[in-house]
């Protein structure tokens, strides 16, 4: 399935001062726990004292942020058009900033539509674009997992939020050759603002949730301006789950 998405000519200008500043306005609490991290190669357990979001604070300029995701579909209805999943991510809260919303088995703009996916590119409430991709495929294999990445980069002057490595026994492998990519340009210098919990707070099952067994990030990456690895957490953080 090859689908493609180059957003251009569309600024994303928002100041870095605000971007720090949104950084700091989401705190975990002090509960103590194991949470298994690595910081540049070399795996630790933190206690919560050292949250992964506090070393995320004390990073280098961070240029790439990777989350890996999954899901299990456990009896699907296509006469339903379920289950339908979002997935959103990109450099700060989608509350207020440039987002991208990645939708699965459904797409809803300009119009609800049933099965395939589709990518949109939002700056808060207001859209900036989308590819919809209209394939009457939908999910209909019971205990079907579903595996994709996530990905916001800074690559120059441009801000690129991308769906790469999705396979699925309905889809296919999906996201590849820059095939889910929303490029924008950008004035931002680098993704230090990204906070962990904001994709995880705006992901979700819309609709059907009773028909997923789990819907999960597996985990997250930070990469410097130079690509190397600066830390990733392997916790395994459920979006839902059923019981």
């Amino acid at each position: 399935m090859k689908m493609s998405m180059i957003l251009t000519l569309i600024n994303d200008v928002r100041a870095k001062s605000i971007h720090k500043g949104e950084s700091m306005s989401i705190r975990p609490c002090g509960i103590l726990f194991l949470i298994p991290i690595v910081l540049g190669g070399l795996q630790a357990n933190l206690f919560a004292e050292q949250t992964f979001e506090e070393i995320i604070e004390d990073a280098p300029p961070i240029h790439r942020v990777e989350e890996d995701w999954e899901f299990v579909v456990a009896n699907p209805d296509p006469s339903l058009d379920i289950p339908q999943v979002v997935t959103v991510f990109g450099p700060t809260n989608a509350s207020f900033d440039t987002h991208t919303v990645f939708e699965l088995n459904h797409g809803t703009l300009p119009s609800f539509g049933e099965g395939g996916m589709q990518l949109q590119v939002w700056f808060s409430d207001y859209l900036l674009g989308y590819y919809r991709h209209q394939a009457p495929t939908e999910f209909a294999t019971i205990n079907e997992k579903v595996t994709y990445t996530t990905v916001t980069s800074i690559n120059g002057r441009y801000l690129d939020m991308e769906v790469i490595n999705g396979n699925s026994i309905t889809f296919g492998t999906f996201g590849a050759d820059n095939s889910l990519r929303a490029r924008l340009y950008t004035n931002r210098d680098d993704l230090n603002p990204y906070h962990p919990n904001n994709s995880i707070k705006h992901s979700r099952v819309t609709f059907g949730a009773n028909r997923v067994s789990y819907f999960r990030r597996n985990e997250i990456r930070f990469y410097d301006a130079d690509g190397n690895l600066y830390a990733k957490s392997e916790a395994d953080v459920y979006i839902h789950e059923l019981h």
